[in-house]
């Protein structure tokens, strides 16, 4: 029997969820395929390249296979698919990101043991000057939204 049976009929909670566990798997199938070209080095990590070059080719067929099964669950299981903005996705990105960093201030470091003052100070800074630029795309986030809705 081949694969071009009927969709099937799924209730709105299983579309959801079924959507959910699709959208994991294409955002995971990304991040491989980023990693395969990414450089291996960055300012917070390094990454060992020690895939050889028909391991990189293989895992990028793998890759495309899943994509097309993924098209192919897509078209017969017809699953919610998520509607988001780009705006939206990077204020969530941003606001993530930015918990993160209240979390990692020196009030938190102190539960993994002894802080002197001198470090916490530095690490409180640290993260604010990450941070403020992190705000910062959020405030041109909502200066560009409100000129477009002023100019509409």
């Amino acid at each position: 029997m081949g694969f071009e049976s009927k969709p099937m009929a799924l209730n709105t909670s299983q579309s959801r969820a079924v959507g959910a566990v699709l959208r994991l798997v294409e955002e995971a199938v990304e991040e491989i395929e980023r990693l395969l070209i990414a450089p291996v080095t960055g300012i917070t990590f390094h990454l060992t390249d020690d895939l050889r070059a028909e391991e990189r080719c293989a895992i990028q067929a793998a890759c495309e296979r899943v994509r097309a099964a993924l098209m192919q669950a897509c078209n017969r299981l017809h699953p919610e698919v998520a509607h988001r903005s780009r705006r939206g996705a990077i204020r969530g990105e941003v606001s993530t990101l930015w918990a993160a960093l209240e979390d990692t201030k020196s009030p938190a470091l102190r539960g993994y043991g002894p802080l002197s003052p001198d470090a916490g100070r530095v690490v409180d800074e640290v993260l604010d000057n990450i941070a403020v630029d992190l705000i910062g795309i959020l405030r041109l986030l909502a200066e560009t939204r409100s000129s477009a809705v002023m100019q509409a």
